[in-house]
């Protein structure tokens, strides 16, 4: 029974990481914080996020995901529920419920012990 415990107590302690990497981003996005969603995000998903909006950097490219978005919907971003965390060896993913930006999935990276957002779905 002690195991029981513990095994679930590591489970929801590994996981919670990755839906506060994932509410810290959405949190970033809503506030039109294009620097600070940069900043949790791998420099592969930056530059993949950069082509996709041919900017010359990574804030300005948010300012473009963000661009069809009224000020409300930015705000509702940050409300976006996180849920299913999983982690598959280094790679962790976390389903989206409803959003403005109409993301279903975040897949995460554990970079050194933090959790950065490696790919939007």
């Amino acid at each position: 029974m002690a195991f029981i415990g513990f095994l679930a107590k590591f489970l929801f302690d590994s996981l919670d990481p990755l839906e506060e990497s994932s509410s810290r981003y959405l949190g970033h996005l809503s506030r039109s914080d294009g620097r600070a969603a940069c900043s949790v995000m791998t420099r592969t998903a930056q530059v993949e996020l950069i082509a996709v909006y041919r900017t010359e950097d990574c804030p300005a490219a948010i300012g473009e995901l963000l661009e069809p978005l009224t000020p409300d919907q930015r705000g509702w971003l940050e409300d976006t529920e996180t849920r299913y965390p999983a982690i598959k060896g280094r790679l962790g993913y976390v389903e989206l419920g409803d959003n403005p930006l109409g993301l279903t999935q975040l897949v995460l990276v554990d970079v050194d012990g933090t959790w950065l957002i490696t790919e939007l779905k």
